[in-house]
């Protein structure tokens, strides 16, 4: 995703029990290309278009101790500038916060929500241009 502005979609997210198989797959049907990166203790994937240089999304594994609560999924990312404001906000409006503001290396801050219908979806500040 080329320059997302603010409240627009910025990265995608893969969530999985067996990042081998979800690598091979979508290597298969799609092409992709992947790069791993150590954060902190967790090897988080990287993948990109068999045509593109730059990274669209990432795979991360659900830890085994937490398989059982979380099935795998895909998370979405929106872009905002304040991420305790965006949140303040959401819960103002009946999001309830699954995962308060976290920092992600010198990357930026994420927060996921569950919005009043029940859905999912995560919030992303940049924290690095």
């Amino acid at each position: 995703m080329n320059n997302p502005q603010v409240g627009e979609f910025c990265w995608n997210e893969l969530v999985t029990n067996n990042v081998i198989a979800a690598k091979e797959f979508y290597r298969h049907v799609l092409g992709w290309q992947y790069t791993e990166e150590a954060v902190g203790d967790t090897i988080y994937t990287l993948f990109r278009t068999s045509t593109g240089d730059k990274s669209i999304g990432g795979i991360l594994e659900i830890p085994q101790e937490e398989q059982d609560k979380i099935p795998p999924h895909w998370m979405t990312y929106i872009l905002v500038e304040g991420i305790e404001d965006t949140l303040a906000k959401a819960i103002k409006h009946g999001a309830t916060v699954k995962v308060p503001a976290t920092k992600v290396g010198d990357f930026g801050l994420f927060a996921v929500v569950a919005d009043p219908t029940g859905a999912h979806i995560a919030f992303w500040e940049s924290i690095k241009s």
